[in-house]
């Protein structure tokens, strides 16, 4: 069979084209460091990596929450321990009014001070976020934990309802304590300082009544109650922070997992690519002094 000038021309350029397009992308994907440009490069690595990136993309958004968690419940905690300070100095009180020695102008002092520990018990059961959420309002963060009436006194706000978290895969946290969990269901303390204040503070007060001195016994049986289910939640948002960390923990190894997996998966073996490079060229720099050989030979050559 004669082979033509013309095959062999075509033959030499096929192998030229095949070798230099192969040179190309070889070239690029050393400099790019990325060894598949095209998801056709390798089907089943591309979808693993697909897989992986949608993996990763999850677990920033759960590190995003899990940051943002941490700072919320960390807020509310140091709330919830300047309330039960605001608790301890309001017991001092209450027990030296409990001392039947004070006179009426004695109690009418520790009343004055007992309605400032009021109000700041109330201003940090308030207290609100950078987003203006109130903290301990449960789901319905817009309202007041507490509110104050004129006609019916303190009452509850917001909802028992606890807000939840996605931080990893299946896994949710409890954002928040409430009001009704820490005051149990009512806000009993706080309006029976508001009476007890009232009746410290009469002008009439006989300091020897023993309705007085019942008055302060219920307040600090009261104040002890809450008390005890405050430094509760306290710990509650402690077990939370550490059950944070090693969520944050986990996720950030499975993060370096696929992020090792990935470079497996994505990056250029140089070692290899050099050799393949190597012979892409060889292989294209043959091509051509084949070619320009053949393109040389002429019968006229062996006359």
């Amino acid at each position: 069979m004669r082979i033509t000038n013309a095959q062999i021309t075509a033959t030499m350029q096929g192998s030229m084209n095949r070798n230099s397009v192969e040179l190309a992308k070889l070239m690029q994907q050393m400099a790019t460091n990325k060894r598949l440009q095209l998801p056709s490069d390798d089907p089943i690595a591309s979808v693993r990596l697909l897989r992986i990136q949608r993996s990763e993309a999850s677990l920033e958004q759960y590190q995003t929450n899990i940051g943002s968690l941490s700072s919320s419940l960390s807020m509310q905690e140091t709330n919830l321990k300047s309330i039960s300070d605001t608790l301890l100095s309001a017991r001092d009180r209450l027990l030296w009014a409990a001392n039947g020695a004070n006179a009426s102008e004695d109690l009418a002092a520790i009343a004055g001070e007992l309605k400032i520990i009021e109000s700041s018990i109330l201003s940090f059961a308030n207290v609100r976020d950078e987003e203006g959420r109130y903290l301990f309002s449960g789901t319905l963060s817009d309202q007041p934990a507490i509110s104050f009436d004129e006609a019916t006194g303190y009452q509850l706000g917001g909802n028992d309802k606890q807000r939840q978290v996605v931080v990893a895969n299946g896994v949710m946290v409890a954002e928040n304590v409430t009001a009704s969990a820490v005051f149990g269901g009512t806000v009993g303390l706080l309006n029976q300082m508001r009476e007890l204040v009232t009746t410290l503070q009469d002008p009439n007060l006989d300091s020897s009544d023993p309705q007085v001195g019942a008055a302060i016994r219920t307040a600090l049986d009261t104040l002890d109650s809450t008390h005890g289910r405050l430094l509760g939640s306290v710990t509650e948002l402690g077990g939370r922070q550490n059950a944070l960390t090693l969520l944050n923990d986990s996720n950030e190894d499975v993060s370096l997992v696929n992020q090792k997996v990935e470079g497996e998966l994505s990056r250029v073996d140089y070692a290899s690519a050099n050799i393949q490079f190597n012979d892409y060229l060889l292989a294209v720099q043959s091509t051509q002094k084949t070619y320009l050989k053949i393109s040389e030979l002429s019968l006229f050559n062996l006359l």
